[in-house]
């Protein structure tokens, strides 16, 4: 298990976006003086290879192997980040694990990698369920993702005005950190009838006047608990009358992140809901889900994703 300290986790597999998820992590640390903690873990289920035997619990294992040379790759790659690591081996279910381990860090990063339908479809991904049930933000990373030389806008999304204040001042707070400015976005939109009758005179501008009242008190609140310099971050709160997923995913082009409330619990069940779903699927720019505020977007309620349950077990700590 790995040890508790004020850490970062950043979560690797040997691909590009793997290497990604590192990059941004050990920039991350790098600026808020805290320790990397590149993480591989050996999936006994799911060997790389079909001919390879179910993965033993040793770390000289050939998937051992096999995540010690994926670690040090990944140390390399951020050598000359300024940021202290340390490389952890560990064995179980990749998804399960890093949503456990993720409980002793300040955020979890993994990276993201284009894949087809089917591939989809046939290995499904670690996003959404370490999203789901990781006590922590997680930021997913696209793996062609490349910094601007310039800070550019954090967007937060914002849905649930009156349940979003904790989503703001960890808006504001980002923002703060990277000298950059911040944008709450907040996009409604109807159907139908409802959608002819908003559209119809003043009643659209009546709507779009009501939300951003709401949202402009939520960022007042959201500033009045915080210290100076959050405080005075370059704030603007964006109103659009768009499809939701299309407005945010629209905003990431143009914005070094992308941040989210985590949807309502079901039945006690971790749970994402389409909309957060769909934008983590395609945000051009890294994408942070929150836990601390659980505001559903429209259409949500309803569905679940699996709970985490097994334990992480070390098969072998890296280099330290």
């Amino acid at each position: 298990m790995i040890e508790r300290k004020e850490f970062i986790l950043a979560g690797v597999d040997g691909t590009e976006a793997g290497l990604a998820a590192a990059r941004y992590a050990a920039a991350e640390a790098a600026r808020a003086g805290a320790v990397l903690h590149l993480v591989y873990v050996v999936d006994p289920y799911a060997p790389p290879l079909p001919t390879w035997p179910v993965a033993p619990t040793s770390p000289d294992s050939r998937m051992g192997q096999l995540g010690r040379a994926i670690l040090a790759e990944a140390e390399d790659a951020v050598a000359d980040s300024g940021a202290v690591v340390s490389t952890y081996l560990l064995l179980g279910l990749p998804a399960t694990v890093l949503a456990q381990e993720s409980a002793k860090a300040r955020v979890v990063v993994l990276g993201d990698q284009p894949r087809t339908l089917l591939d989809r479809i046939i290995t499904s991904s670690i996003l959404a369920p370490v999203a789901a049930h990781a006590p922590v933000p997680m930021i997913a990373v696209p793996s062609a993702w490349v910094p601007g030389d310039e800070p550019r806008e954090i967007v937060v999304g914002v849905q649930d005005a009156d349940g979003s204040i904790p989503l703001v001042r960890r808006g504001l707070e980002v923002a703060a950190e990277r000298g950059a400015p911040l944008r709450l976005l907040h996009a409604w939109h109807t159907f139908g009838s409802y959608q002819d009758y908003l559209t119809v005179g003043s009643e659209e501008q009546a709507w779009i006047d009501r939300a951003e009242r709401e949202v402009t008190a939520t960022l007042a609140a959201a500033r009045a608990d915080l210290g100076p310099e959050a405080a005075a971050v370059d704030a603007r709160v964006d109103v659009v009358h768009a499809q939701t997923a299309y407005a945010l995913v629209e905003a990431s082009r143009t914005a070094d992140l992308l941040i989210l409330g985590r949807g309502r619990n079901f039945h006690g069940f971790g749970h994402l809901g389409g909309t957060v779903r769909a934008v983590l699927r395609e945000s051009i720019c890294p994408i942070e889900i929150d836990p601390s505020v659980a505001p559903a977007f429209e259409g949500d309620a309803g569905s679940t994703d699996g709970a985490a349950t097994a334990d992480s077990r070390p098969v072998g700590a890296g280099r330290q």
